[in-house]
């Protein structure tokens, strides 16, 4: 079918493979920032959810106390009263004992050293938000039972802030990047639309309608941004896999890598949409633009 919109963009393609080649090159290098950005902001907010998931407050009885369920409970009906409490759980002389076992598994020598005994026991707790953690801990401390606590509040506060800040700044350049892709999609098709004025007046002399003239010009658009998505998302892909070793190390413990198959296709399909709405829309108005 050589009246076929997606042939004709083709074929056109084809005999401007410079044009092609510099079209596929930009879109590629904007579709690639944005999709490194989305899958280093989804990896970010997934480390953010595992800490403030994980307990980031530790209340550490005196080791020389062994405390009674009364105690306890007293303890963790007067923090859970602020309404500032997400969960709370204690932990015991033997589950401290168990959890330093498991942690020291491979070290005989650290086993022997250590009983039951030693250990504090402690209550851990987990505030809904982070920035409440200060007064929770100043609240714990007035508790006679408690020597000493530990909380995570600079890291779960300081990964916020980077969050937020890697979505600013993503969204800030890949727009800046996806407007100089888009001129310059405007500029080829426009280019091409401009070389083909002849053959467009003759069609609307014929009857051609504005969507028969703009098809193949809007399927070429649409062919740079496929073929962009589809080498952005390898490369990312590719820089993921290629990273896991470095990354396993730097994140050990948290359990975000590999990425699943399913999430990575979904950014395929993300990135895709975006190039074929840049390219469908450059393509649109450079027909429109012309035959103004």
């Amino acid at each position: 079918m050589k009246n076929n919109p997606i042939n004709i963009a083709w074929s056109r393609m084809r005999r401007a493979p410079y044009q092609m080649l510099a079209a596929v090159a930009i879109m590629s290098v904007t579709l690639f920032l944005a999709c490194a950005f989305f899958v280093i902001a989804a990896g970010s907010q997934a480390v953010l959810y595992y800490f403030e998931g994980r307990p980031q407050l530790n209340a550490y009885f005196k080791s020389d106390v062994i405390p009674t369920p009364q105690q306890t409970e007293s303890i963790k009906s007067k923090i859970l009263s602020t309404g500032l409490i997400d969960k709370v759980k204690y932990i015991s002389k033997e589950d401290a004992f168990d959890i330093y076992k498991n942690l020291n598994k491979q070290d005989p020598l650290l086993l022997e050293a250590v009983t039951p005994g030693m250990l504090p026991a402690s209550i851990e707790v987990s505030a809904k938000n982070p920035n409440d953690l200060k007064a929770i801990s100043e609240l714990i401390k007035s508790e006679p039972e408690i020597d000493d606590i530990r909380f995570e509040e600079d890291v779960v506060v300081n990964l916020t802030r980077w969050t937020n800040s890697l979505r600013t700044i993503g969204i800030v350049f890949v727009g800046t990047h996806i407007f100089i892709t888009f001129l310059v999609i405007l500029l080829i098709v426009g280019l091409k639309v401009a070389n083909r004025k002849e053959e467009i007046s003759v069609m609307q002399l014929m009857g051609a309608g504005m969507s028969y003239i703009a098809a193949p010009f809007i399927w070429e658009g649409i062919t740079y941004g496929i073929i962009g998505a589809v080498i952005a998302w390898g490369t990312v892909y590719l820089i993921i896999l290629y990273s896991m070793g470095f990354l396993l190390t730097f994140l050990a413990g948290i359990p975000i890598l590999p990425p699943p198959i399913l999430f990575m296709f979904q950014v395929l399909g993300g990135t895709t949409l975006m190039g074929v709405v840049i390219g469908a829309i450059g393509g649109w108005l450079a027909v429109v633009r012309f035959l103004k």
